[in-house]
């Protein structure tokens, strides 16, 4: 007889379980549904994607490049500038100083 009532309690909790678990599983299988229409998108839309995505990366090292070359252009310009126009400009300074020196030396000669 106890045997008997505790079958019954069993198949009664388990009838409750079932019935309770019926709408979480008909959720899961919606859910499951979406996620495979949302994998089938995305499964179908990257290729394209990485395709920007490549293409985006060359441009990228393209404008790197340019960059580069033109940074090494800038400092060829500066080493030239220093070269042809700033030492010569220095020089020309240093004679005027000179010349200057040299001058306020005579002028302070004369005065004497």
């Amino acid at each position: 007889m106890v045997w008997e009532i505790a079958f019954t309690i069993f198949l009664l909790s388990l009838t409750v379980l079932v019935y309770l678990l019926i709408p979480v599983v008909l959720r899961l299988r919606d859910t499951l549904g979406r996620l495979n229409k949302t994998l089938s998108v995305v499964n179908e839309d990257l290729p394209e994607i990485l395709k920007n995505l490549h293409s985006i990366t060359d441009r990228l090292d393209n404008v790197m490049k340019t960059a580069e070359d033109t940074m090494q252009d800038i400092a060829s310009i500066e080493r030239t500038v220093t070269k042809e126009i700033k030492e010569p400009l220095m020089n020309i300074a240093q004679i005027i100083g000179t010349v200057v020196q040299l001058i306020n030396r005579l002028l302070s000669w004369q005065k004497k």
